[in-house]
C-alpha cells in the first residue's frame, strides 16, 4: 500500500531550490515515488505540461527571464542543426521512406494533424514528430525508425567505451567489483544491492523499469552470461 506523504510539483524540482528539496526528501524516498508511477507514452499530444512553460535557469542556476517550451525548442535545434527530416533520415538508414501520412500511422486523428501543419507534403514531417506520430513495433514502445537508431547506438557504446573493452579487467574494476558486475543483469539488481530494504519493501516487479507493484516475471536462476554463452554457441 502506497500513502502519499506529499505532492511536490515536477517545476519545483527544478535549479537550486529543486536540488534543496530533492536533498530534503532523500534518495529512497525519490526512488519509490518515481517507481511507483508510469512512464509516459512516445507519442504526440503527451508532451509534460509543465515543460511546455518551463522557468529555465542558467550555468548558476538562476532563473531566466524568458520561459521556455521545450517541446517546441526540440523542433527548432533540429532545424537549426539540419537534422535531416523524416524521410530523408529515413533514406539515410535505408529504410523505406512514407509517401502519404496513412503510410505512417492509422490514427485519423493523428493523420488530420499532419495535414493541418504539413500538408500532403509529407518531405516536411520533423523528425521528432515523425517518431511520435509512427506505429510502434508490437510489443515495443517505439517505433521501427527509434528502434533502428536504439540497435545503432547501443552497439557502438558498447565497442566504444574502454571500461566494456579494453579496462574490463581486474586493475581497473578490482575482483570484488567484477564479481559484481557478473552478477548483475538488471538495475533492480543494483538497487537491491545499495537499497536492499527498499526494494524489499517497495519492489514487487521483476524490472526497476516496470511499475514497481507490478507482477513479477517468472525467475530464471541461469546466470546472465551463461544464458549469453549458450545463445552464442547455437
Amino acid at each position: 500500500m502506497i500513502i502519499v506523504l506529499y505532492r511536490v510539483n515536477m517545476k519545483d524540482m527544478i535549479g537550486k531550490e529543486g536540488e534543496k528539496r530533492l536533498s530534503n526528501i532523500g534518495m529512497e524516498k525519490m526512488l519509490v515515488s518515481m517507481g511507483h508511477q508510469p512512464c509516459g507514452a512516445v507519442t504526440l499530444w503527451n508532451y509534460p505540461s509543465w515543460m511546455r512553460n518551463l522557468v529555465a535557469h542558467d550555468i548558476d542556476g538562476e532563473e531566466r527571464k524568458n520561459q521556455v517550451d521545450m517541446a517546441s525548442m526540440e523542433i527548432y535545434r533540429d532545424r537549426e542543426r539540419k537534422v535531416p527530416r523524416y524521410n530523408e533520415f529515413r533514406r539515410n538508414l535505408l529504410m523505406i521512406p512514407i509517401n502519404k501520412w496513412e503510410d505512417l500511422t492509422d490514427d485519423e486523428e493523428i493523420i488530420g494533424a499532419l495535414n493541418e501543419v504539413y500538408g500532403d507534403d509529407v518531405e516536411k514531417l520533423d523528425l521528432l514528430v515523425g517518431i511520435h506520430a509512427e506505429k510502434k513495433i508490437k510489443g515495443f514502445a517505439i517505433c521501427e525508425t527509434a528502434f533502428f537508431i536504439f540497435v545503432l547506438i547501443a552497439s557502438r557504446r558498447l565497442e566504444a567505451d574502454r571500461f566494456f573493452t579494453t579496462n574490463y579487467n581486474a586493475q581497473t574494476y578490482t575482483e570484488k567489483g567484477l564479481q559484481w558486475i557478473n552478477k548483475i543483469e538488471s538495475l533492480k539488481d543494483i538497487l537491491d544491492r545499495h537499497f536492499p530494504e527498499m526494494s524489499k519493501t517497495w519492489m514487487r516487479c521483476s524490472s526497476a523499469f516496470s511499475v514497481w507493484d507490478s507482477d513479477p516475471n517468472t525467475p530464471n536462476y541461469v546466470p546472465l552470461y551463461l544464458r549469453y554463452g549458450n545463445t552464442h554457441s547455437c
